[in-house]
Protein backbone atom coordinates (compact mmCIF):
# COMPACT_ATOMS: atom_id res chain seq x y z
CA UNK A 1 0.00 0.00 0.00
CA UNK A 2 0.95 3.37 -1.23
CA UNK A 3 2.38 5.50 1.96
CA UNK A 4 0.00 8.52 1.92
CA UNK A 5 -0.71 12.17 3.40
CA UNK A 6 -3.41 13.56 4.97
CA UNK A 7 -3.33 17.68 6.05
CA UNK A 8 -5.92 18.00 9.04
CA UNK A 9 -6.81 21.84 9.11
CA UNK A 10 -8.80 23.06 12.14
CA UNK A 11 -11.10 25.98 11.60
CA UNK A 12 -11.25 26.37 15.59
CA UNK A 13 -15.26 26.68 14.96
CA UNK A 14 -17.70 27.14 18.08
CA UNK A 15 -18.42 23.20 16.99
CA UNK A 16 -16.04 21.45 17.35
CA UNK A 17 -12.67 23.23 18.95
CA UNK A 18 -14.16 22.22 22.63
CA UNK A 19 -13.90 18.34 21.94
CA UNK A 20 -10.52 17.80 22.55
CA UNK A 21 -8.31 21.19 22.80
CA UNK A 22 -5.36 19.45 23.72
CA UNK A 23 -4.91 17.02 21.21
CA UNK A 24 -7.73 18.21 18.28
CA UNK A 25 -10.85 17.33 17.24
CA UNK A 26 -9.18 14.85 14.52
CA UNK A 27 -7.82 12.54 17.82
CA UNK A 28 -11.33 12.45 19.08
CA UNK A 29 -13.82 9.97 18.54
CA UNK A 30 -16.64 10.98 16.42
CA UNK A 31 -17.59 7.01 16.38
CA UNK A 32 -16.19 3.65 17.11
CA UNK A 33 -12.97 5.31 15.71
CA UNK A 34 -11.78 8.66 15.14
CA UNK A 35 -10.74 10.74 12.19
CA UNK A 36 -7.14 9.55 12.70
CA UNK A 37 -7.61 6.06 12.93
CA UNK A 38 -10.22 5.94 10.32
CA UNK A 39 -7.68 7.83 7.85
CA UNK A 40 -4.55 4.66 9.40
CA UNK A 41 -6.89 2.46 7.88
CA UNK A 42 -7.25 3.80 4.91
CA UNK A 43 -3.88 4.17 4.52
CA UNK A 44 -2.87 7.33 5.45
CA UNK A 45 0.83 7.13 7.61
CA UNK A 46 1.85 10.65 7.75
CA UNK A 47 -0.45 13.59 9.45
CA UNK A 48 0.16 17.35 8.79
CA UNK A 49 -1.92 19.90 10.84
CA UNK A 50 -3.02 23.25 10.83
CA UNK A 51 -5.09 25.91 12.09
CA UNK A 52 -5.02 30.01 12.33
CA UNK A 53 -3.83 30.49 15.67
CA UNK A 54 0.38 29.13 15.21
CA UNK A 55 1.58 28.93 18.96
CA UNK A 56 -1.82 26.94 19.52
CA UNK A 57 -1.10 24.68 16.60
CA UNK A 58 2.51 24.06 17.37
CA UNK A 59 1.47 22.97 20.63
CA UNK A 60 -1.42 20.77 19.54
CA UNK A 61 0.65 18.85 16.60
CA UNK A 62 3.46 17.62 18.74
CA UNK A 63 0.37 16.52 21.87
CA UNK A 64 -1.18 14.78 18.92
CA UNK A 65 1.13 12.80 17.58
CA UNK A 66 0.92 15.08 14.03
CA UNK A 67 3.42 17.20 12.24
CA UNK A 68 2.80 21.29 12.26
CA UNK A 69 1.92 22.46 8.71
CA UNK A 70 1.86 26.21 8.82
CA UNK A 71 0.40 27.51 5.75
CA UNK A 72 1.13 24.34 3.56
CA UNK A 73 -1.37 22.62 1.59
CA UNK A 74 0.09 19.92 -0.06
CA UNK A 75 -0.82 16.65 1.30
CA UNK A 76 -2.50 13.75 -0.69
CA UNK A 77 -5.71 13.75 1.09
CA UNK A 78 -7.45 17.20 2.74
CA UNK A 79 -9.57 16.70 5.74
CA UNK A 80 -11.49 19.63 7.38
CA UNK A 81 -12.82 20.10 11.50
CA UNK A 82 -16.20 21.05 9.63
CA UNK A 83 -16.84 17.09 9.06
CA UNK A 84 -17.47 17.16 12.10
CA UNK A 85 -19.62 19.76 13.78
CA UNK A 86 -21.26 18.90 16.98
CA UNK A 87 -24.82 18.87 16.04
CA UNK A 88 -24.24 16.93 12.66
CA UNK A 89 -22.07 14.68 14.68
CA UNK A 90 -24.63 13.85 16.70
CA UNK A 91 -27.34 13.32 14.06
CA UNK A 92 -25.19 11.36 12.37
CA UNK A 93 -23.52 9.05 14.75
CA UNK A 94 -25.33 6.02 14.18
CA UNK A 95 -24.22 6.25 10.17
CA UNK A 96 -20.87 7.15 11.83
CA UNK A 97 -21.08 3.94 13.93
CA UNK A 98 -22.36 1.43 10.89
CA UNK A 99 -19.61 2.73 8.34
CA UNK A 100 -16.86 2.18 11.12
CA UNK A 101 -18.50 -1.36 11.52
CA UNK A 102 -18.28 -1.89 8.05
CA UNK A 103 -14.36 -0.85 7.84
CA UNK A 104 -13.28 -2.64 10.92
CA UNK A 105 -14.62 -5.58 9.23
CA UNK A 106 -12.51 -5.28 6.28
CA UNK A 107 -9.43 -4.62 8.15
CA UNK A 108 -10.11 -8.27 10.04
CA UNK A 109 -10.44 -6.31 13.45
CA UNK A 110 -13.68 -8.03 14.64
CA UNK A 111 -12.05 -11.55 13.42
CA UNK A 112 -12.93 -14.16 16.56
CA UNK A 113 -15.79 -11.59 18.17
CA UNK A 114 -18.52 -13.95 19.84
CA UNK A 115 -22.36 -13.15 19.57
CA UNK A 116 -23.82 -14.42 22.63
CA UNK A 117 -25.19 -12.95 26.00
CA UNK A 118 -26.91 -14.58 28.54
CA UNK A 119 -29.97 -11.87 27.36
CA UNK A 120 -30.07 -11.15 23.73
CA UNK A 121 -33.39 -9.76 21.99
CA UNK A 122 -32.77 -9.13 18.09
CA UNK A 123 -30.54 -11.19 15.85
CA UNK A 124 -28.04 -12.43 17.18
CA UNK A 125 -25.60 -11.59 14.50
CA UNK A 126 -25.60 -8.12 15.61
CA UNK A 127 -23.74 -8.47 18.59
CA UNK A 128 -20.21 -9.20 18.26
CA UNK A 129 -17.83 -9.07 21.65
CA UNK A 130 -14.44 -9.85 22.24
CA UNK A 131 -13.77 -13.45 23.51
CA UNK A 132 -11.90 -11.48 26.74
CA UNK A 133 -15.50 -9.68 27.10
CA UNK A 134 -17.50 -10.43 30.25
CA UNK A 135 -21.52 -9.79 30.01
CA UNK A 136 -22.96 -10.98 33.76
CA UNK A 137 -26.17 -12.63 33.90
CA UNK A 138 -28.77 -10.27 34.14
CA UNK A 139 -27.80 -7.92 31.46
CA UNK A 140 -30.22 -7.44 28.38
CA UNK A 141 -28.22 -7.10 25.09
CA UNK A 142 -30.45 -5.71 22.19
CA UNK A 143 -29.66 -5.60 18.78
CA UNK A 144 -33.02 -4.84 17.49
CA UNK A 145 -32.21 -1.77 16.13
CA UNK A 146 -28.77 -1.82 15.05
CA UNK A 147 -25.45 -3.57 16.27
CA UNK A 148 -23.93 -3.91 19.67
CA UNK A 149 -19.93 -4.08 19.96
CA UNK A 150 -18.33 -5.02 22.90
CA UNK A 151 -14.17 -4.50 23.00
CA UNK A 152 -11.65 -6.03 24.31
CA UNK A 153 -11.67 -6.36 28.39
CA UNK A 154 -14.52 -4.56 28.43
CA UNK A 155 -17.33 -5.75 31.21
CA UNK A 156 -21.06 -5.31 31.29
CA UNK A 157 -22.00 -5.85 34.88
CA UNK A 158 -25.58 -7.31 35.83
CA UNK A 159 -28.68 -5.46 35.37
CA UNK A 160 -27.45 -2.97 32.57
CA UNK A 161 -28.98 -2.93 29.42
CA UNK A 162 -27.79 -1.76 25.75
CA UNK A 163 -29.46 -1.33 22.56
CA UNK A 164 -27.83 -0.99 19.53
CA UNK A 165 -26.36 1.03 17.57
CA UNK A 166 -23.72 0.98 20.00
CA UNK A 167 -19.68 0.07 21.05
CA UNK A 168 -18.11 -0.13 24.32
CA UNK A 169 -14.66 0.58 24.24
CA UNK A 170 -11.54 -1.31 25.95
CA UNK A 171 -11.88 -1.67 29.21
CA UNK A 172 -14.95 -0.29 29.79
CA UNK A 173 -17.08 -0.88 32.56
CA UNK A 174 -20.99 -0.59 32.48
CA UNK A 175 -22.98 -0.99 35.59
CA UNK A 176 -25.90 -1.57 35.48
CA UNK A 177 -26.64 1.29 33.24
CA UNK A 178 -28.92 1.73 30.44
CA UNK A 179 -27.63 2.50 27.13
CA UNK A 180 -30.02 3.74 24.36
CA UNK A 181 -27.86 3.97 21.19
CA UNK A 182 -26.40 5.32 19.12
CA UNK A 183 -23.97 5.38 21.58
CA UNK A 184 -20.39 5.42 21.90
CA UNK A 185 -18.24 4.65 25.19
CA UNK A 186 -14.56 4.84 24.73
CA UNK A 187 -11.34 2.82 26.26
CA UNK A 188 -11.45 2.70 30.33
CA UNK A 189 -14.93 4.86 30.64
CA UNK A 190 -16.94 3.45 33.94
CA UNK A 191 -20.67 4.08 33.34
CA UNK A 192 -23.66 3.77 35.08
CA UNK A 193 -27.09 6.16 34.49
CA UNK A 194 -28.81 6.49 31.09
CA UNK A 195 -26.74 7.19 28.52
CA UNK A 196 -28.99 8.22 24.89
CA UNK A 197 -27.03 9.38 21.71
CA UNK A 198 -24.09 10.44 23.04
CA UNK A 199 -20.65 10.17 22.41
CA UNK A 200 -17.64 9.01 25.71
CA UNK A 201 -14.57 9.81 24.66
CA UNK A 202 -11.60 7.48 26.54
CA UNK A 203 -11.13 7.55 30.21
CA UNK A 204 -13.89 9.76 31.27
CA UNK A 205 -16.58 8.25 34.30
CA UNK A 206 -20.07 8.34 34.49
CA UNK A 207 -20.01 5.84 37.31
CA UNK A 208 -23.41 6.96 39.42
CA UNK A 209 -27.13 7.54 38.12
CA UNK A 210 -28.12 10.90 35.98
CA UNK A 211 -28.75 11.42 32.65
CA UNK A 212 -26.70 12.07 29.71
CA UNK A 213 -28.12 12.84 26.46
CA UNK A 214 -27.00 13.93 22.42
CA UNK A 215 -23.70 14.93 24.14
CA UNK A 216 -20.58 15.18 23.56
CA UNK A 217 -17.46 13.96 26.51
CA UNK A 218 -14.27 14.48 26.17
CA UNK A 219 -11.35 12.90 27.86
CA UNK A 220 -10.37 12.34 31.20
CA UNK A 221 -14.15 13.69 32.47
CA UNK A 222 -15.32 12.87 35.75
CA UNK A 223 -19.16 13.83 36.26
CA UNK A 224 -20.88 13.17 39.80
CA UNK A 225 -23.61 11.18 41.25
CA UNK A 226 -27.37 12.63 39.12
CA UNK A 227 -25.30 14.70 37.22
CA UNK A 228 -27.51 14.96 34.61
CA UNK A 229 -27.81 17.02 30.60
CA UNK A 230 -31.01 18.07 29.02
CA UNK A 231 -31.36 17.52 25.44
CA UNK A 232 -34.62 19.66 24.64
CA UNK A 233 -35.59 22.63 24.90
CA UNK A 234 -39.26 23.26 26.71
CA UNK A 235 -40.67 25.27 23.88
CA UNK A 236 -38.80 22.36 21.19
CA UNK A 237 -36.55 25.09 19.58
CA UNK A 238 -33.76 24.76 17.51
CA UNK A 239 -30.77 24.88 20.02
CA UNK A 240 -27.21 27.20 19.77
CA UNK A 241 -23.74 26.54 20.98
CA UNK A 242 -22.00 30.04 22.46
CA UNK A 243 -18.25 29.95 23.24
CA UNK A 244 -15.27 31.99 23.54
CA UNK A 245 -11.71 30.53 23.40
CA UNK A 246 -8.90 32.05 24.33
CA UNK A 247 -6.34 29.64 24.20
CA UNK A 248 -6.47 29.48 20.48
CA UNK A 249 -6.70 33.13 19.60
CA UNK A 250 -10.92 33.29 19.61
CA UNK A 251 -11.34 35.52 23.26
CA UNK A 252 -14.68 36.69 22.33
CA UNK A 253 -17.84 35.01 21.82
CA UNK A 254 -18.98 32.80 19.02
CA UNK A 255 -21.99 31.26 17.95
CA UNK A 256 -23.05 28.06 16.51
CA UNK A 257 -26.45 26.60 15.55
CA UNK A 258 -26.44 22.89 15.88
CA UNK A 259 -29.45 22.90 13.50
CA UNK A 260 -31.09 20.50 16.09
CA UNK A 261 -33.55 20.16 18.49
CA UNK A 262 -32.14 17.67 20.27
CA UNK A 263 -29.01 18.41 21.63
CA UNK A 264 -27.02 18.31 25.66
CA UNK A 265 -24.00 19.54 25.58
CA UNK A 266 -20.04 19.55 24.96
CA UNK A 267 -18.09 18.48 28.25
CA UNK A 268 -14.93 19.14 27.10
CA UNK A 269 -11.40 17.00 28.84
CA UNK A 270 -10.42 17.21 32.31
CA UNK A 271 -14.19 18.53 33.44
CA UNK A 272 -15.13 17.53 36.60
CA UNK A 273 -18.76 17.66 38.21
CA UNK A 274 -19.84 18.14 41.77
CA UNK A 275 -22.86 15.65 42.62
CA UNK A 276 -26.60 16.78 41.35
CA UNK A 277 -24.90 18.90 38.72
CA UNK A 278 -28.03 19.77 36.30
CA UNK A 279 -26.56 21.00 32.80
CA UNK A 280 -28.69 23.19 30.73
CA UNK A 281 -29.61 22.26 27.06
CA UNK A 282 -27.20 23.32 24.39
CA UNK A 283 -23.79 24.09 27.27
CA UNK A 284 -20.35 24.03 26.96
CA UNK A 285 -18.31 23.33 29.53
CA UNK A 286 -15.10 24.14 28.87
CA UNK A 287 -11.52 22.36 29.51
CA UNK A 288 -10.47 21.94 32.60
CA UNK A 289 -13.45 23.12 34.48
CA UNK A 290 -14.45 22.37 37.89
CA UNK A 291 -18.16 22.33 38.41
CA UNK A 292 -19.56 22.87 41.91
CA UNK A 293 -21.88 25.42 43.37
CA UNK A 294 -24.89 26.71 41.54
CA UNK A 295 -25.97 25.37 38.29
CA UNK A 296 -23.19 26.11 35.74
CA UNK A 297 -23.67 29.02 33.10
CA UNK A 298 -24.61 27.86 29.16
CA UNK A 299 -21.05 28.32 28.62
CA UNK A 300 -18.50 27.91 30.90
CA UNK A 301 -14.89 29.09 30.08
CA UNK A 302 -11.80 26.88 29.90
CA UNK A 303 -10.45 26.27 33.93
CA UNK A 304 -13.36 27.55 35.92
CA UNK A 305 -12.87 26.95 39.27
CA UNK A 306 -17.33 26.96 40.33
CA UNK A 307 -20.45 26.74 38.08
CA UNK A 308 -20.08 30.79 38.09
CA UNK A 309 -16.79 31.26 36.25
CA UNK A 310 -15.71 33.77 38.81
CA UNK A 311 -12.22 32.12 39.14
CA UNK A 312 -10.18 30.07 37.96
CA UNK A 313 -7.85 26.30 38.13
CA UNK A 314 -4.85 27.30 39.69
CA UNK A 315 -2.58 25.83 37.11
CA UNK A 316 0.33 24.16 38.66
CA UNK A 317 -2.72 22.56 41.10
CA UNK A 318 -4.63 21.61 38.02
CA UNK A 319 -1.30 19.44 36.16
CA UNK A 320 -0.91 17.61 39.71
CA UNK A 321 -4.66 17.12 39.52
CA UNK A 322 -4.46 15.86 35.68
CA UNK A 323 -1.41 13.72 36.43
CA UNK A 324 -3.23 12.19 39.34
CA UNK A 325 -6.14 11.00 37.81
CA UNK A 326 -4.22 9.69 34.74
CA UNK A 327 -1.73 7.76 37.22
CA UNK A 328 -5.11 5.96 38.75
CA UNK A 329 -5.92 4.53 35.53
CA UNK A 330 -1.99 3.62 34.84
CA UNK A 331 -1.14 6.16 32.15
CA UNK A 332 1.33 8.80 32.11
CA UNK A 333 0.37 11.89 30.08
CA UNK A 334 2.97 12.91 27.89
CA UNK A 335 5.71 15.55 28.35
CA UNK A 336 4.39 17.20 25.11
CA UNK A 337 0.05 17.45 26.31
CA UNK A 338 1.05 18.88 29.92
CA UNK A 339 2.82 21.58 27.58
CA UNK A 340 -0.41 21.77 25.17
CA UNK A 341 -2.59 21.93 29.06
CA UNK A 342 -0.40 24.48 30.06
CA UNK A 343 -0.49 26.49 27.16
CA UNK A 344 -4.27 26.58 27.32
CA UNK A 345 -4.34 27.20 30.80
CA UNK A 346 -2.00 30.19 30.27
CA UNK A 347 -4.22 31.70 27.46
CA UNK A 348 -7.42 30.84 28.85
CA UNK A 349 -6.28 33.60 31.81
CA UNK A 350 -6.12 36.19 29.58
CA UNK A 351 -9.79 35.93 28.99
CA UNK A 352 -12.22 38.94 28.19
Amino acid sequence: MTAKSALLRDSLDVSTRHVLPSRSVFNARCGILTPRERLALSGVSEFRYTCSDSAYGQAVSASGDMAWAGDATDADELVTSDAFAAGALIASLENHISADIDLLTKTGALDGFLSDAPTLIGPASGLLRHPSSQIQPGCVIDTSDGPVIIDKGAKIARLSYIAGPAYVGENARIDSAHLCGPVVIGRECRIGGEIECSIFNDYSNKHHEGFVGHSIVGEWVNLGAITTTSDLKNNYGQIRLESAAPWCGRPELHRYDTGEIKFGSIISEFVKTAIGTMINTGSILDIGSNVFGDRPTKYLPAFSWGAASESLYDPDRFIRDAQTIAARRKVELSPARIETLRHIRMMAGKRV
